[in-house]
Order: structure tokens, then C-alpha cells, then sequence
């Protein structure tokens, strides 16, 4: 299956990891052959997360996990500070960029989970379609507000009482807030290195500022369109 997304990690060393990461057409899911097994750290009653609404009699394995764990292959670990250069290549451009093995590692969990069928994750799949690879946090704002506003226009032209605004958004990043925090401790647990622990470290920090500052450092947006509604 032609991949849709590939992440390369390079080390000065030349020592290089590709990670392909193809998606099942009809729904936009992480595709995953049937003969992978998923390890015991993947299971969804291993350290579930405190506010996660499945239940492990119906699904064995954390959507997020599975995937994770699927993915990152072993040799991905490291020292969080180590120099990669990371090259991504999406369906529609190439991305090159000289960065830390945790902050590449950090990008690519971030699109996983927009990927995975977890139910805190789901609101974030439309930023996978354009996904940006070690964006900054201003990115990162345009894109989620600009998405989660489009998402509430669309919901509003089916049902015209819906609501057109950033109203709920900042529950769902206290959601993912929770989850990234819970996340963190299962990973721990399961004796990762310290990347990808810190990789999800920084997501659960850039989540957390989205949520305390979302009204202030959308204020600070305004000066970008000064003059353009005339």
C-alpha cells in the first residue's frame, strides 16, 4: 500500500528511520494489517486514561496505543536532544527541517493521534489532511480555530441552530489536556526513553496553552487583519 504520509529521521551518523504511515481510503484511518499484534502496553485497561468512554469489553486496545505502537519503531528512541534531520513528505509537498529527535518525534505523534479513532482525538482528523510538521504555536492556532470554526459553519448550513463559534473548543483541548497527561504515564510505565515520553510532554504543553490563552492569543490574530474587511 502506497503510504500517504512518510516521516524520515536522519542522524548526523547517517543513521536513518523511515516511517510510512498509510491510511484506509473510505474513512481516513491508520491502516494496519491484521497479522500485527499489538503489545500488552497497548491494551486499553493498561493505564486508560481517566476520562476515556470506552469500555475494554468492547475494544481491546487504546486506538491511540495500537497505532503508536504499530508506528515508532524501537530504534526511534533515544536522547530527547539528539540532532535529527527530519524530512516529511505528505500528499502534497516535501518538508525538511533540522530539528531534535523529541520535537520530530513530538510532530508525528500529534498527526498519529489525529489519525486514531480515540473519541478526545477525533475533532483533530481535518488538521491531518493539512498537516504541518513542526509548526509553531501561532500555526497551530490558525489551523485549529480556523478548522473547528469551518466544522461549526458547515454543521450550521444542516442544522441552523447550531452555533458558529469557538464555543466548546476550549473543552475539547481540556480533554486532550487529560489525555496527553494520562498518556505520558502510560508510556512511562511501559519504560520508554525519554524522547518519546518528551515528545508527548510537548504536545500536552502546546494543548495546555491552546486551552488557558485561546481568547487572549486569538485577540493577538487581529493585527493580521487590519484593513482587510474594507
Amino acid at each position: 500500500m502506497q503510504p500517504d504520509f512518510v516521516y524520515t529521521l536522519t542522524t548526523p551518523a547517517g543513521e536513518q528511520q523511515r516511517i510510512p504511515i498509510a491510511l484506509v481510503e473510505e474513512h481516513g484511518a491508520i491502516a494496519i494489517p491484521d497479522s500485527f499484534t499489538p503489545p500488552d502496553w497497548a491494551a486499553l485497561s493498561y493505564h486508560q486514561c481517566s476520562h476515556c468512554p470506552l469500555d475494554p469489553s468492547e475494544h481491546a486496545y487504546c486506538p491511540i496505543a495500537r497505532n503508536l505502537a504499530y508506528l515508532l519503531p524501537d530504534s526511534a528512541s533515544g536522547d530527547s536532544f539528539q540532532p535529527v534531520t527530519l524530512d516529511v513528505k505528505t500528499p502534497q509537498r516535501g518538508y525538511h527541517q533540522e530539528t531534535t529527535l523529541q520535537r520530530a518525534l513530538s510532530s508525528l505523534f500529534g498527526l498519529i493521534c489525529a489519525l486514531s479513532d480515540c473519541p478526545h482525538t477525533r475533532f483533530l482528523r481535518p488538521m491531518a489532511s493539512f498537516h504541518l510538521p513542526l509548526s509553531s504555536d501561532t500555526e497551530t492556532l490558525v489551523r485549529t480555530a480556523s478548522l473547528y470554526l469551518l466544522q461549526r459553519y458547515l454543521l450550521n448550513l444542516k442544522q441552523p441552530d447550531a452555533t458558529v463559534s469557538l464555543e466548546g473548543l476550549n473543552a475539547r483541548y481540556d480533554a486532550l489536556n487529560e489525555l496527553n497527561r494520562c498518556f505520558t504515564g502510560r508510556l512511562r510505565q511501559h519504560g520508554e526513553s525519554d524522547a518519546p515520553v518528551n515528545a508527548l510532554v510537548l504536545l500536552h504543553v502546546t494543548a495546555r496553552e491552546m486551552h488557558w490563552n485561546l481568547e487572549e492569543e486569538l485577540e493577538s490574530l487581529t493585527a493580521l487583519f487590519a484593513g482587510s474587511d474594507s
